[in-house]
This record gives structure tokens, C-alpha cells and sequence, in this order.
């Protein structure tokens, strides 16, 4: 669940920023950027809530020398980073904040929002870092784990900002639904590229790790991944991007997003629960 939420919130906070950077479907783009960081800190109570000891956590940031060994310490200031900023971005375009001393588009709100913006591209790769340096599974312990996070927490971003919007009518016309629907369309082509890649790069890597990817490809993978979580929606969105009834565009968008996500979230079970670890060398 946290490698899936925090591929979600870095996700949806990137192309909310983007969106409102060049002022363009704001009404969506200020929900997205608060959605951000408020999922990426449920992602990260989440991880405190498996840590057999939770009240030790303080100490990812009191030891400075793990910083530069330590890809949990990095990551538990890279996160904790993004919440703050995320938020210090999105609030202000809320009545209830408007106190605060600075706006989006103000320099103190451009800035901080591109600060933000920068750690969402690392947030959604950091699971796979973090994963990739249990080197007894190699299922996991690959460099070609991390992009595929990365480009699943894209989709997943924009499969965000296209169901809040169907809870906002109007807030996004046709010519949004199609700008979404093509960068959601590369996105799903770059996933699937690498996916494949990662399967075959980790199949070659050993006995283990081809028992591994033995174990992957069970049918809840086949089918809700790969053809549920990826080409059906695929299919889905070529179609929307091709007409122009905004009521047809926005139910093909809508059902493509709910697979997208559910897709995504089956695609980290799958990788989690796969991973053998390699036998003991005596």
C-alpha cells in the first residue's frame, strides 16, 4: 500500500503542479496538488505501522552518517521534505489558509512549488531504491525496478486528476480530456516497454530470480495488470482522445482511470509478494 500511494501522490501532485504552473484547469489542478501530500503522509503512516518498533522512527533523522549509506534515512527526509512543501503549496488556495504569507503565484509559492515538484519525481521512484538494495532478491535488487514505479506513479497521477474531475463538471473541456488522455497513453506504452524489460533483464539473472518471475506471472498479474491495469485502458483512451461528446469522453476516462488504479495496485502486490530470496551460499 505505501509503494502504491506514494507513486499516486507524487504522481498527482506533479501534474497538478504542472497544470497550475501554466494556469490551465485550476479548479482540478488545486484539489490534485492537496491530494498530493496528503496521501504520500497516509503512504508514510503506513510505513510507520510496519516498523516493529514505530517509536524509534525519530532516529532516521538524528543519525546524520546513515544519510549517506542509507536509503530508508534518505528516503524518510525526501518524503518528510515533499509533505511539508506539498502542503505549504497547496493550502494557500483554500479559504481556511489564506493567512498564510504567501500565494501559488507569488515567488515564495513558485518556488516552493518547484521545490515540491522536484521531489515528486523522486518519491515515486524511492520504493524501488529502497527495494533494490535487498540483494537476496533480485527479483527487487534490479536497477530496472525503480522506473517502473516511476512511470506507474505517472499514470496513476493522472488517472487522480481525471476522476476528480468527473466530480467537478465543467472544471475540464474536451481539449483537457484529450491533452490528459495522450500523456496518459505514453505513459501506459513507456510502462509496458519497461515492465517487459524488467521481466526479461530479471528472468536472466539467476536461478532465482527466474523462479521468482515463475511466481509473477500468475493470473491476477496476466489478467489484472497487464490486461485490465494496462491495455484496456489503453484501448479505452485511444478511443476518447478520437471523439468529441465530453459525456462519452469522460466515462471511457473514468472507467480507464479506475483500472489504472487498480491495475497499479496489483502490479505492487505482485512484485512484493514474488520476491524469493536467494538461497544461502555455505
Amino acid at each position: 500500500l505505501y509503494i502504491f500511494l506514494a507513486g499516486l501522490g507524487g504522481g498527482t501532485f506533479l501534474f497538478s503542479f504542472v497544470l497550475l504552473f501554466i494556469s490551465k484547469y485550476e479548479a482540478v489542478a488545486r484539489i490534485g496538488a492537496l491530494i498530493g501530500p496528503l496521501v504520500v503522509l497516509l503512504a508514510s503512516g503506513l510505513l510507520l505501522f510496519d516498523l516493529g518498533s514505530p517509536s524509534r522512527a525519530y532516529r532516521l533523522f538524528t543519525t546524520p552518517k546513515t544519510l549517506m549509506s542509507s536509503w530508508m534515512s534518505r528516503g524518510a527526509w525526501i518524503l518528510t521534505a515533499f509533505i511539508i512543501l506539498g502542503l505549504a503549496y497547496a493550502l494557500p488556495a483554500f479559504n481556511l489558509f489564506n493567512w498564510l504569507p504567501w500565494t501559488q503565484t507569488s515567488g515564495w509559492g513558485h518556488g516552493i512549488g518547484i521545490a515540491a515538484g522536484l521531489l515528486s519525481l523522486i518519491v515515486p521512484i524511492y520504493p524501488g531504491l529502497l527495494l533494490g538494495v535487498i540483494k537476496s532478491i533480485p527479483l527487487w535488487n534490479t536497477s530496472a525496478l525503480p522506473p517502473i514505479f516511476f512511470f506507474s506513479g505517472l499514470d496513476t497521477g493522472i488517472a487522480v486528476l481525471v476522476l476528480v474531475s468527473l466530480f467537478l463538471p465543467s472544471t475540464i473541456d474536451v481539449a483537457g480530456f484529450h491533452l490528459l488522455g495522450i500523456i496518459d497513453i505514453v505513459l501506459i506504452i513507456l510502462l509496458m516497454v519497461a515492465l517487459f524489460a524488467y521481466i526479461e533483464i530479471v528472468r536472466q539473472a539467476g536461478t532465482t530470480a527466474a523462479a521468482s518471475v515463475r511466481l509473477l506471472k500468475t493470473p491476477l498479474f496476466i489478467g489484472g495488470v497487464v490486461i485490465a491495469g494496462m491495455i484496456l485502458p489503453l484501448v479505452l483512451l485511444i478511443i476518447s482522445v478520437s471523439i468529441s461528446d465530453i459525456t462519452s469522453i469522460r466515462i471511457l476516462d473514468g472507467i480507464a482511470g479506475v483500472l489504472i488504479l487498480t491495475g497499479a495496485l496489483l502490479l505492487r502486490f505482485s512484485v512484493v509478494t514474488s520476491g524469493l530470496r536467494r538461497p544461502l551460499e555455505l
